[in-house]
């Protein structure tokens, strides 16, 4: 395991990377870290990968967006770019937000990408829809709309040293105790400009009118034609496993799609459970290379 660096243009995203062979790129999510990718890193380098865990744009200071971009397009453009750092042909991982960029990264540049795998996010080409038939989701969301407010979020997260964060992990995935993956998230999210980067994803949300929300909405409506294998833990409090009714059609995965819910898991589930999560990824992998090979 060693500490490295990812780039795209100015920005430098502090990345953990472990092993060699074909590159696996692991995309963390919110209230989350890099650093928490850890099983993964090593089950994968195991196998034979070499795989790659970097923070998210403003997840770290080097990383922070100078001109205040935070949309998913952007966090698109710095995945297509860590590909082509990592060789141009990349076996791509996302939890939470990297789930979301996951998805439309693999849509929009199917070439830079061997497969995808997510965790804990539905496919989101019918997710609004399946929200609508889910009334419960809309609860389990509000969340998201708080965070869109301007300094408030900041204010209640950082009270009493990050116990916001720690109450959104026990609501995501109760009966569970974060431990030291919790303080590894909550040391990220006191860097300077982090937690504040981290919330304008949210805050980028709702600006329908700009041209980075209107392409992001085109590659949302795009298939994926890259094999997929999408996780979602039983127990998850902060996406329910009842939007896989309505969110997965398999044609929108021309390529495949394999859809698994993961027992006693909640919304962290690859540490919650990743001896299961990585005998997931791992045959995953192993199938899309025996794919490839036919």
């Amino acid at each position: 395991m060693k500490h490295v660096e990812l780039v795209n243009g100015d920005l430098r995203f502090p990345a953990l990377m472990a092993g060699d062979g074909e590159p696996v790129l692991l995309l963390h999510g919110f209230p989350d870290c890099h650093l928490n990718w850890v099983h993964q890193l090593e089950a994968l380098a195991g196998a034979g990968y070499c795989a790659v865990a970097p923070a998210l744009r403003g997840y770290a200071p080097g990383c922070l967006a100078p001109d205040g971009d935070y949309s998913l397009r952007a966090a698109v453009e710095d995945v297509c770019a860590f590909a082509h750092q990592l060789g141009g042909a990349v076996h791509l991982v996302g939890h939470d937000w990297g789930a979301a960029v996951g998805y439309l990264a693999a849509a929009r540049s199917p070439e830079l990408f061997l497969s995808l795998s997510t965790l804990a996010v539905p496919p989101l080409k019918r997710l609004p829809q399946a929200v609508l038939r889910v009334p419960e989701q809309l609860l389990l969301s509000a969340y998201m709309d708080f965070f869109q407010l301007p300094l408030v979020p900041e204010w209640v997260l950082r009270r009493n040293e990050l116990a916001g964060v720690e109450w959104l992990w026990q609501r995501w995935s109760p009966d569970w105790d974060g431990g030291d993956y919790l303080a590894n998230a909550q040391r990220a999210l006191a860097e300077p400009g982090a937690l504040s980067g981290a919330l304008n994803w949210y805050r980028h949300l709702p600006r329908f009118w700009t041209a980075a929300h209107r392409e992001a909405r085109g590659w949302m409506a795009r298939p994926i034609a890259v094999p997929t294998l999408v996780m979602l833990g039983r127990k998850d409090g902060c996406m329910s496993p009842r939007l896989l009714d309505h969110a997965v059609q398999a044609r929108d995965f021309p390529a495949g799609l394999q859809v698994e819910q993961v027992s006693g898991a909640g919304h962290f589930l690859h540490l919650e459970r990743p001896q299961r999560i990585n005998e997931l990824l791992l045959a995953h992998l192993a199938q899309t290379a025996v794919q490839t090979a036919g």
